[in-house]
């Protein structure tokens, strides 16, 4: 089968297609004929080394950790899925490597795929939503009536946080371009600020929680739009917040949280829940065939910018 590997950290370069067998599933374990996946910046940070402390040192590493797809086997101790389910799901850092004909998948991490989604939609949940679960549920702990900024709003990740605020009932403003101003309303943001023409920190309204995803926000900037005891949650970990960050927040009722998605199974399944209750509903920018797959992440990393997320069909 073809799969993108790499063998070593470093730049683009070190990207090549792979031809291997067809892996076995273990015994809780899924085979999964690949039909989408989205990508995600932490695709090429896992490559260029800047993940390597979260990951193992094992090398060729594959690339991808969003998919979704066909059942094509089980292992022996699978009891939730059979050949032919069509599925979507998420793969850890050291498993990654959807961005091929077929991949292993852990039964936990994986969900039925909604049928009101096509395989296209469904690949972009896996990451992006349960990167917003860890930051707004599990350090933000949502609310009903907070005021929440979601800066970059109509982003892979950001689309996703204003879906998933307004499920929690949140009051929630948006940070968008001026092009994509129409589709952060429709995603439900209840005020929506173009960046090209207006600065949020120098606004009056304040906030309980502020989650970065764009990532041109910084901490220190945004404690005068912060209400007392208010979060700022940075998408993009910066080094110095995750060193130093819990000694920051010891001495002000400001806090600072950088995210690292944190998948489990109940996460998984919330998120299959509510995409098939019509409560996420995914913006696709752009979509790629797989045979340009290296292409797609090249572009991406070189600073594309898309509404919504990027998806490479198979």
């Amino acid at each position: 089968m073809k799969s993108i590997k790499f063998n070593s950290y470093g730049t683009q370069e070190k990207m090549y297609w792979a031809d291997e067998p067809r892996p076995e599933p273990k015994e809780k374990q899924l085979l999964i004929k690949v039909k989408a996946v989205s990508i995600n910046p932490i695709d090429w940070k896992i490559r260029k080394g800047e993940m390597k402390l979260f990951i193992n040192k094992k090398f060729p590493k594959g690339l991808g950790s969003d998919f979704s797809g066909i059942v094509e086997s089980v292992g022996n101790e699978v009891s939730k899925f059979k050949k032919g389910d069509e599925v979507f799901g998420w793969l850890p850092y050291d498993m990654a490597g959807s961005v091929a004909e077929y991949c292993l998948a852990d039964e936990s991490l994986t969900a039925l795929k909604p049928g009101n989604m096509s395989f296209a939609e469904a690949s972009t949940l896996p990451m992006a939503c349960i990167a917003v679960m860890t930051a707004l549920v599990d350090n933000g702990k949502i609310k009903k009536g907070m005021n929440v900024l979601i800066n970059g709003c109509t982003g892979g990740v950001g689309q996703f946080a204003v879906m998933i605020a307004k499920n929690f009932s949140a009051v929630v403003t948006g940070t968008c371009s001026t092009t994509a101003i129409e589709i952060a309303k429709q995603i439900g943001a209840d005020h929506v600020l173009d960046f090209t023409k207006t600065n949020v920190l120098n606004g009056n309204q304040k906030f309980d929680i502020i989650f970065d995803t764009a990532g041109n926000l910084k901490f220190g900037e945004s404690k005068k739009i912060m209400n007392t005891k208010s979060i700022f949650l940075e998408l993009n970990p910066n080094i110095i917040n995750l060193i130093f960050g819990g000694i920051k927040n010891i001495f002000s009722s400001k806090k600072v949280k950088s995210i690292i998605a944190k998948a489990s199974a109940e996460k998984i399944e919330i998120i299959a829940k509510r995409a098939s209750q019509g409560n996420l509903k995914p913006i696709i920018g752009k979509q790629y065939e797989f045979k340009n797959a290296l292409e797609a992440y090249k572009n991406m990393e070189n600073g594309e910018k898309n509404i919504g997320k990027t998806v490479i069909n198979n």
